[in-house]
């Protein structure tokens, strides 16, 4: 059985209701390509299996036990499924989370013990973590001398991502079309992109600033600018996803709030 983005989302506001994710977030990020769903209403997994050259590794995107149904090896039973789908598609490794560029979270949050105590005992193991920050989307900065930014109505950010950040480029052009997407010009070329809902609703990211222009306070009038259609949209607070580097966050204003282990079953 495969789960529709709308009873997906039902069983994961029955599970986690704090993350407060909804259809469309869920259909971004688990309904993609090389993506499959599978359980039904009481539990639930999202697999992605990606090939790069000659190597094949799988992301577990997603899983999910409705609390009705927890303590009755219905997690134990997933992982265990999701693994042998992954083996079955000759994925040499399985990991948490870090499905870019479609992810609901970079790893698996620190707070959810039951889902590290499952994933420790079926043989993951850790390798890193990552950090989200919470923003007050009341900041706001000014921009340099010169530099114009604007709400990207063309494929010039995404261009700037195709050639120095190609990582990010799905999620620019997904951002672009969403008109989610802030772009920084100096002299009409473009020199540096912000980006927010671009796999979550309120979530900040993927931003870059041009390689040759950086320290000069474009990512903070773009930070800015990004910041001021969040609040537009309602938000007082935005989750910075995936951070790096903390220290530019931190200078305007963004905390630590989330913590993910990074881990990896090797198949």
């Amino acid at each position: 059985m495969t789960l529709a983005p709308d009873g997906l989302a039902r069983l994961v506001t029955a599970a986690l209701p704090d993350e407060r994710l909804t259809a469309a977030d869920l259909e971004t990020c688990c309904y993609g390509p090389d993506t499959e769903i599978f359980g039904n209403s009481d539990g639930a997994a999202v697999l992605t299996v990606k090939r790069s050259g000659g190597l094949t590794a799988a992301w577990l995107v997603l899983l999910v036990v409705h609390p009705d149904h927890r303590r009755r090896g219905r997690g134990r039973a997933l992982v265990a499924e999701s693994a042998a789908r992954a083996r079955a598609a000759r994925a040499v490794d399985m990991h948490l989370g870090t499905a870019t560029p479609r992810y609901v979270w970079p790893g698996v949050d620190f707070r959810f013990t039951a889902a590290l105590a499952l994933f420790e005992a079926t043989g993951f193991e850790p390798y890193g973590a990552a950090c989200n920050m919470a923003m007050p989307t009341s900041f706001r900065a000014d921009s340099p001398a010169g530099v114009v930014v604007e709400r990207e109505g063309s494929d010039r950010a995404a261009a700037l991502a195709s050639r120095s950040f190609p990582h990010w480029l799905d999620e620019v052009e997904r951002a672009a079309a969403a008109g989610t997407c802030y772009a920084a010009r100096a002299d009409g070329t473009t020199i540096g992109f912000a980006c927010h809902s671009v796999n979550r609703a309120g979530w900040i990211g993927p931003m870059a600033t041009d390689p040759e222009r950086q320290r000069a306070g474009i990512g903070r009038s773009l930070l800015g600018a990004v910041c001021a259609s969040l609040s537009a949209a309602g938000h007082a607070e935005a989750d910075i996803a995936w951070v790096g580097p903390i220290g530019f966050y931190a200078k305007a204003g963004a905390v630590v709030d989330r913590v993910f282990r990074n881990a990896k079953l090797t198949l």
